[in-house]
């Protein structure tokens, strides 16, 4: 089974003490992480990196509207995010729209390694919902009413990636149909949530026609506990 310490975690924070203390948390449970100073820096690694964590400081200004950008975005929606009490504010109740996970003050990193050991098992349920398998499938696509191809490289219960020789702008919908190698036909829309210039697409899955969602799903999970 896949262990905590495979995860990968973004802390959001301009303060040396709740970066010492959350490395330290972090350290005892062997979870790695990256590190953002302010809410523009952690929005734009965000919409370039995928994360299973996300921890957010309040007192760091934006914090709570980077919160709700996540949950709204294309990159993290699906990410637990875990969120530090503003320093001087001793209640363990608040309201904090987006958030699972609310840090109490006084910080400590035994109170982050325990909370993020408590979250494992939301958060690698949500890894494997997510987990890109790769695969070299054809797929169909229609694209303003236009027919194109491309090649799959990753697919998830979630959406895939696929290489495209003709541009297509974030926010585009797409119709798609492909064949799974177990030669089950899955068809649906989705939405390009990114695009390179090397000509890679990211399609997240907005429905996926019956039975193409159970389909789908039994063959990633088939597939993740394979290489597990």
């Amino acid at each position: 089974m896949e262990s905590i310490s495979a995860l990968e975690f973004l802390l959001i924070s301009n303060n040396h003490q709740t970066l010492s203390i959350v490395a330290d948390g972090l350290g005892k449970i062997g979870v790695r992480f990256n590190f953002a100073a302010n809410s523009d820096a952690g929005r734009d690694y965000i919409g370039r990196h995928k994360f299973d964590g996300i921890i957010v400081d309040l007192d760091v200004p934006g914090a709570q509207d980077l919160i709700l950008s996540i949950r709204r975005g294309p990159s993290n929606p699906g990410a637990t995010i875990f969120a530090c009490m503003p320093r001087g504010n001793m209640s363990p109740v608040a309201i904090v729209p987006g958030a699972n996970v609310l840090f109490p003050q006084p910080l400590t990193s035994e109170s982050v390694a325990s909370l993020v050991s408590a979250s494992r098992p939301t958060i690698l349920g949500e890894r494997r919902r997510f987990f890109r398998h790769r695969v070299e499938l054809p797929v169909r696509l229609t694209v303003n009413n236009g027919q194109r191809r491309a090649m799959m490289r990753t697919l998830s219960e979630g959406g895939m990636s696929v290489y495209m020789v003709e541009a297509v702008e974030r926010a585009t919908v797409v119709a798609f149909a492909f064949e799974l190698p177990s030669e089950d036909l899955i068809t649906g829309k989705g939405a390009v949530v990114w695009a390179n210039n090397e000509g890679m697409v990211g399609i997240k899955f907005v429905f996926l026609r019956d039975p193409g969602d159970v389909v789908l799903q039994k063959w990633c999970r088939q597939m993740q506990a394979s290489a597990d």
